[in-house]
């Protein structure tokens, strides 16, 4: 193959620095030409553009406008702009490029360290993040903003032609006009998601010297977090006998509701629910199996009552101390309010991209069927600029896709550079994805990143696909690579979750703090080091992992 994948952009001279850290929790594979030309190219950059410009951490007179350097594309791979991530630390009150470098990179041997840049100095960019910080501490109710979105998403897919009769052209228009609604729905995504880091951060600043697992307590069971009706959906589907006309007539509505949703969904050429609903109907069957006192319900109203005894515990260890209780007050109003934000901005977005996938599947569907690819997928391996001339004449295609096809399949097997400064060594370079790993050891400590607080000492479940949970017992410790929203039934029945990958705000944290489960992420190579059957303690107050017998 070529040295550079067909999607690939040039990096940023001004900000040269990308990392795979974050993004690679949502996005561990290549991107599908097509659903990076629908949908990250020219939708989710631009709107990730918008949301900085929103934010006062950049202005576009030092952004590169047409390929917004907010994101970059290298062998397929998508990346953020560490450079940029850093900017918005130096321009923040209180924060600085060291402290977002060990959010997000950690100790990683290929850091770069940040070097200033005479621009990087913006007093009026500094006042305006000021002002988003004085709105964020300030508010008293989810915008109204969000629920408009949200309507316009369910107008567009109620208004969604009858794809099975409308016409091959009229499908790729159909997918073309949702590119815009990407961008105008990432911009809100970005700014609410960055937001929900806010109350979090003052309840723990707030609770270091009280109880530090305090705080995550703060923040579990709050209501509102759109994954949770998803969950209890599927619970409610589980209680059904499966061939009975009220399961398939629910089932029918489910999908209807929730097919958006499925493993990697930010990528439009990944099958969702509605596409493919297997992996959700082996998501009903693994929950048969669990008791009603694990039931969503019960779980989220088992962490509500914990965090509001955490409320009362935190209030009565800062009596006397009005600075700090007004602090913890503000933190507990402001985390209420944007930390169910940033699933709800998500899920408005992975509704629009839905729209996009959908029509495209359609047209991959026909294409198979009058013998034009081998299979429906092969369709995303197109560029937009690609689908007039396909219509046309699909026979001349034939070559280019099966050529594609082996390349896409060769950048999946490669290790993508974790860091990319300036130049991105040619493909041909790249390493081999290996499987060989230290196996662990009784007594090893495995450390990672607080989740949600609380202990619980199990065997493990090692699941590498969501929609194979075959095998997970009631209360069992869910081991995965990553977690995203097509995982989040399989938490229900989980006594614990430790993910190889993840932040403080990410899914696998926030699905975790809403059913009070104790959660461990950012485990390096968890899922391949830990057997399954092993005897570990899950400290989600420390962050920690312990391997107490192996099977």
């Amino acid at each position: 193959m070529n040295e550079k994948w067909i999607t690939d952009w040039i990096p940023s001279k001004r900000f040269p620095m990308y990392t795979r850290s974050n993004v690679g929790e949502i996005m561990p594979n290549p991107c599908s030409p097509l659903g990076w030309d629908l949908v990250w190219g020219t939708g989710v950059a631009f709107g990730w553009m918008d949301g900085h410009f929103r934010w006062g951490s950049s202005a576009s007179d030092e952004i590169n406008n047409d390929q917004p350097d907010f994101i970059g594309c290298f062998g397929g791979y998508i990346y953020l702009n560490m450079s940029l991530i850093r900017l918005v630390g130096e321009r923040s009150p209180g924060l600085s490029a060291q402290q977002m470098d060990d959010i997000l990179l950690g100790s990683h041997p290929d850091v770069i360290p940040h070097t200033p840049h005479p621009d990087d100095d913006r007093p009026e960019l500094e006042e305006k993040i000021e002002a988003t910080m004085g709105w964020i501490m300030t508010a008293n109710e989810e915008p109204q903003e969000l629920m408009e979105d949200r309507k316009k998403v369910l107008d567009l897919r109620d208004g969604r032609p009858d794809l099975k009769t409308i016409s091959n052209k009229d499908l790729v228009d159909r997918a073309r006009s949702i590119t815009s609604y990407v961008r105008e729905f990432f911009e809100p995504y970005y700014v609410y998601g960055t937001a929900s880091a806010v109350g979090p951060g003052l309840l723990g600043q707030v609770c270091a010297e009280i109880d530090p697992s305090l705080s995550g307590r703060l923040i579990s069971g709050l209501d509102g977090i759109d994954s949770v009706p998803m969950t209890e959906d599927i619970w409610e589907l589980s209680r059904l006998e499966e061939t009975s006309p009220e399961f398939l007539e629910n089932f029918e509505s489910f999908l209807k509701e929730h097919g958006c949703r499925g493993p990697g969904e930010w990528d439009a050429g990944n099958p969702t629910w509605e596409v493919d609903s297997n992996p959700v109907t082996a998501a009903i069957d693994a929950m048969r199996k669990v008791d009603e006192d694990f039931s969503p319900s019960s779980k989220q109203a088992q962490a509500t009552a914990d965090r509001l005894a955490a409320e009362e515990q935190a209030r009565a260890a800062l009596a006397g101390n009005d600075e700090a209780l007004e602090l913890l007050e503000t933190g507990l109003r402001v985390s209420k309010i944007f930390v169910p934000t940033r699933e709800r901005t998500k899920l408005t977005q992975m509704m629009a991209i839905h729209e996009v996938r959908l029509p495209i599947c359609e047209l991959g569907n026909r294409m198979t069927n009058e013998g034009h690819l081998k299979e429906p997928n092969d369709i995303f391996l197109l560029l937009n600029d690609e689908l007039d001339g396909f219509l046309e004449d699909p026979a001349s295609f034939t070559e280019t896709i099966l050529q594609r096809r082996k390349d896409f399949e060769l950048l999946s097997s490669l290790e993508e550079p974790f860091i990319v400064n300036g130049e991105v060594a040619s493909i041909s370079e790249w390493s081999k994805k290996t499987t060989s790993v230290k196996p662990v050891q009784v007594g090893e400590i495995l450390t990672g990143l607080s989740g949600c607080p609380g202990e619980i000492t199990g065997r493990a479940r090692v699941i590498t696909d969501p929609g194979d949970p075959r095998g997970l017992e009631q209360g069992e410790i869910l081991i995965a690579p990553i977690t995203d929203p097509a995982w989040t039934p399989l938490f229900i029945p989980a006594g614990g979750v430790v993910v190889d990958v993840g932040a403080p705000m990410s899914h696998s944290v926030i699905v975790s703090r809403e059913f009070g489960i104790p959660c461990v992420v950012s485990v390096h190579q968890a899922a391949e080091r830990i057997p399954d059957g092993a005897l570990i303690r899950v400290d989600g107050n420390s962050g920690t992992v312990t391997i107490i017998e192996l099977p």
